[in-house]
């Protein structure tokens, strides 16, 4: 259920943001230990919103990420997922170099920079597919306990939960 958005400036074709996405799925899903079905990226082209930074008229790229709080999740684990995060996105969009260093003749690259990345710790709970999502912890559990219903629901042909079988599997 964490909820990746990413609102951009910068142009994304889709292999950019197909590649965006399955990195942070990726990512989120062996951080969290959060099946990658639950995962969800979702794309803005902010270009035409106005937003104030200090003062000034701004636009820049930006990832809020909506997930889950807990004990387990602590500000560093959050801190270093943020900067995973800018790392994959200096890979898939600003082509590998680090868009966090400035130089001479950049302008372009810090166009193209992921700017900030904000983690809301407040999904307190979600339902999908009529199945509650677990406590922060309490995945292991979670699964066992719902196992029936997603093979049920993968038998019945949802796509998504075929791959999640899958994905436990392997």
């Amino acid at each position: 259920m964490p909820l990746y958005d990413v609102e951009h400036v910068t142009p994304l074709n889709l292999l950019q943001q197909t590649g965006l996405a399955q990195a942070l799925t990726n990512l989120h899903a062996t951080r969290f230990k959060t099946p990658k079905i639950f995962v969800n990226v979702r794309y803005t082209d902010v270009t035409n919103q106005i937003v104030f930074r200090g003062g000034r008229r701004v636009q820049y790229n930006r990832i809020i990420l909506r997930t889950r709080q807990g004990e387990q999740r602590t500000k560093e684990v959050y801190d270093e997922h943020c900067r995973d995060i800018v790392k994959l996105w200096d890979g898939v969009v600003v082509g590998g170099r680090s868009s966090s260093k400035e130089g001479p003749g950049q302008k372009l690259q810090q166009t193209k920079q992921l700017r900030t990345v904000w983690v809301m710790g407040a999904l307190t709970t979600a339902v999908e597919c009529g199945i509650a999502r677990p406590g922060v912890g309490e995945e292991d559990k979670w699964l066992e306990e719902n196992m029936d219903e997603f093979k049920r629901l993968a038998e019945e042909g949802d796509g998504d939960f075929v791959n999640l079988l899958q994905e436990l599997e392997s």
